[in-house]
């Protein structure tokens, strides 16, 4: 099975987008494209790796998407949403640019199982609350 990379999916969602509606907005695509995408591609939206004794959780696919999010609330091992990803500032002008240095949580090596997030958008809906398993 071949993933693309967040990057690479921007790109071929815009491509698509601008042949379906003809032009996309200067801010990139609207809020409600966003979400579409947001939901499509929930299987995504975090990713677990293990790196030098720590475990990593990055929300890379999530930051790639902020013009189309307000806030994302997590919570680690079955827990509350009680917890908030802080998303970069959009960028209207480079919508789907990742330029944190640092994308992703860091945690000790073994000790979260699981990830539960759930997004709200502009126009105050959430999203299902999608939980994520460590699978080493």
């Amino acid at each position: 099975m071949r993933f693309l990379t967040s990057s690479a999916l921007a790109a071929s969602l815009s491509i698509m987008t601008l042949s379906v509606s003809g032009q996309a907005t200067a801010q990139g695509m609207p809020p409600e494209q966003i979400k579409q995408i947001l939901d499509v591609t929930k299987a995504n939206w975090v990713v677990f790796r293990d790196w030098e004794g720590q475990q990593l959780i990055y929300f890379t696919h999530l930051e790639s998407w902020k013009c189309g999010i307000d806030f994302v609330f997590y919570g680690l091992n079955d827990g509350q949403l009680d917890q908030m990803w802080e998303l970069d500032e959009c960028d209207p002008d480079n919508p789907n640019a990742v330029l944190k240095d640092k994308p992703y949580i860091e945690l000790p090596a073994g000790s979260t199982r699981s990830i539960s997030v759930q997004l709200v958008y502009p126009d105050g809906s959430k999203s299902s609350v999608e939980t994520f398993q460590y699978k080493p």
